[in-house]
Parts: structure tokens; sequence; C-alpha cells
């Protein structure tokens, strides 16, 4: 009797962790929630978290961009730009790709910071201050988007422009790239897909707002736009799927996990939708601003930053919160996660490290 109880005992431990319950048909792995170290920046961070090879890598609003060891909190090291830093760093094999509001583009070493290579495209009617979203990095290319409607291709190796694509519309979304292709939203509502080899508008689509970045995955790729809409193209034969409409406009570009969807709106809601056809599964009210970081959905969870400084944890299946974690500004861009801790920038200046 007394060995039954003790299995029982750690079974149960098993599933309940750090005050969370978890159930074999939700999350199946251990995350606590517990908060961890906190790296203090010199500015407010505006933008996202990536994180790799034991690195956390931020940029804030004066040009810096930091790396800190994910371990300990500690900073590995630390470029100093003159430019804020926009969208999230790109890391693409033993480098970091990043851009700045003054247009820089700019390459660095992962693992020391030193500089490889740095762009600065020609100005225009706008000025030279129109890059306003992350690099891509593809086909052994890193794209880059003004706002003024013109995307480069720049070879990654030494920053050299390889095309141009002009839009010939406004562009304030970050291009993406997948599937073999450069995906691209512009401010009028339209979407093209580009070939990454000559710059070429392959096919594209149209929405009723300002289209976010795209993503596509498994033959198929999805945009929102700012009029509610949210689309699934399958890419071969260019065959639409299906339109849905989500009632608020759609902020984030969509996330993809399983058979799910999820989106972030103007009025703070996160939306879940079935990938297959559209539906609407659930919908939750953050009631703390406009969602403007891309959801992040891993193994049951999605991990969501809201304009009022509060994390959001919810269950992919029901839409049930799981978790708050309240930082002291708002989280403007997607997180990151790493070896089982989540790491998350606030424009209160901080870098946040949960367990």
């Amino acid at each position: 009797m007394r060995r039954s109880r003790q299995l029982l005992s750690l079974f149960l431990s098993l599933f309940i962790l750090g005050g969370l319950l978890f159930f074999p048909t939700g999350p199946v792995w251990a995350w606590s929630g517990r908060a961890g170290w906190v790296f203090k920046g010199d500015a407010p961070f505006s933008s996202g978290v990536a994180a790799s090879d034991g690195l956390v890598l931020a940029g804030d609003n004066l040009g810096n961009l930091y790396a800190v060891h994910a371990a300990s909190g500690q900073q590995a090291w630390r470029y100093r730009g003159s430019n804020a830093i926009v969208g999230l760093p790109t890391v693409a094999g033993s480098r970091v790709f990043f851009a700045q509001a003054d247009g820089t583009v700019t390459a660095l070493d992962l693992k020391s910071g030193a500089v490889q290579w740095q762009y600065l495209p020609p100005e225009d009617s706008y000025g030279a201050e129109t890059i306003v979203d992350s690099a891509a990095f593809g086909d052994d290319k890193v794209f880059v988007v003004k706002g003024d409607g013109k995307l480069y291709a720049l070879s990654a190796a030494n920053g050299q422009t390889i095309w141009t694509y002009d839009a010939g519309l406004e562009l304030r979304s970050a291009p993406a790239f997948a599937e073999g292709l450069v995906l691209l939203g512009d401010q009028k509502g339209i979407f093209s897909a580009i070939s990454p080899k000559t710059g070429k508008r392959m096919w594209g689509g149209g929405a009723g707002g300002a289209v976010n970045t795209p993503v596509a995955e498994n033959g198929f790729v999805y945009f929102s736009a700012w009029d509610g809409s949210v689309q699934s193209v399958q890419i071969k034969g260019v065959i639409p799927q299906w339109k849905a409409n989500v009632g608020d406009p759609v902020t984030t570009p969509p996330a993809l996990e399983g058979d799910r969807l999820f989106v972030g709106t103007g009025n703070g809601k996160v939306v879940a939708l079935n990938r297959k056809n559209g539906q609407t599964l659930w919908s939750f009210e953050t009631d703390g601003g406009s969602v403007l970081a891309q959801p992040l959905p891993i193994s049951g969870l999605v991990f969501v930053g809201a304009g009022n400084g509060t994390l959001f944890v919810l269950d992919t299946a029901t839409g049930a919160a799981r978790y708050t974690f309240p930082t002291g500004g708002g989280i403007n861009g997607s997180c990151a996660f790493m070896n089982g801790v989540l790491y998350l920038a606030s424009s209160d200046g901080n870098l946040y490290s949960i367990f």
C-alpha cells in the first residue's frame, strides 16, 4: 500500500509543476512560469527577442544591440549603434543581422559582436530613415524593406545589393522567407510572393487593409491584415483555401502550431483559427491594449505579450489563461524560447527570463 501511494505521488508530481496543473491532453512539458534573471538595458526595448547558441539578443531605442548569456543574464557583448534598432535580430549560422531606423543594415559575428559588414540603402523621397522592421534571411541573402516600397536583397556574405524589387506602395512590415519564396505585404492590402533568385513577383493576393508579415509552412502561405482578414493560399497552383475575418484589426503576423493559427488584434484579443478552414476556435481578451507582438505557440501553450506590459500564457486548445507575468512597460515584440526558458523584452528597458 505504501508503495502504491509513493507511485501515485510520483505520478501526480509529473503534472503539477510550479503551481500549474498540466493534463495529458494539454501541455506535456515542464514549464513552471518562475521568474529568472532580469537584464537592464540603457533604453526601452520596442521590438522582440532572438535566442540562439546560448545567447539572447535584443535591440533598444538608442541603437544598442545586446547579446546576453542565456544561462546567467550577464552581457556577452554589446554593439553601439547611433539609431534605434527596428524589428527582431535575425540569426543565421555564425552571424546576426539587424536594421536601424536610419536605414543601416549590419551583420555581426554572433559570438564576438564584431562587425562583418554594413549597408546603407540610397535615400529617397522619404529620406534615409525608412527601414521599419526586421530583416529576413534565406537563399544566402538578407532581405530588408524600406517604407517607400523597395525590397532589397543583399548578399549575406558581404552586404552587396543583388537585386531590388519596387512594390510601388508603402511597406511597413518585415519580409519573410519561407517555402523558397520571399513573402511581402504592403500598406495598401497587397500580398506578394517574390522569387529570391531574380526579385520578380511570381504571384500575389489582396486584402482590405495593410498586410502584416506573411508566414508559410507545408506548402501553404497565411497572411493577415488590418481589415480583420486572415487568408490561406496553397502555394502550388496558387489556390486560395479560405478567407476569414476575426472582427478586429489584425496587428500581428499569424503564428502556426499543429492545426491551429494564432493572431493578435488591435483591440487586445488573441484569436485561434483552424488552419484547414479558417473557423474561429476561441478568442481571448487581454484587456491590455493592442497586441503587436506575434504570438509564440510552443507545445500546447501560446505566449502573447500585450501593450500594457503583461505576458499572457494561454492553453492552445481552449484559450484559457494558464499564467500571467507583469512587466513595467509594453511588450511590443515577439518572445523567444530556448532550452525550456522563455525570454522577452519590455519597453521598461528590461530583458526577462522565465523558467
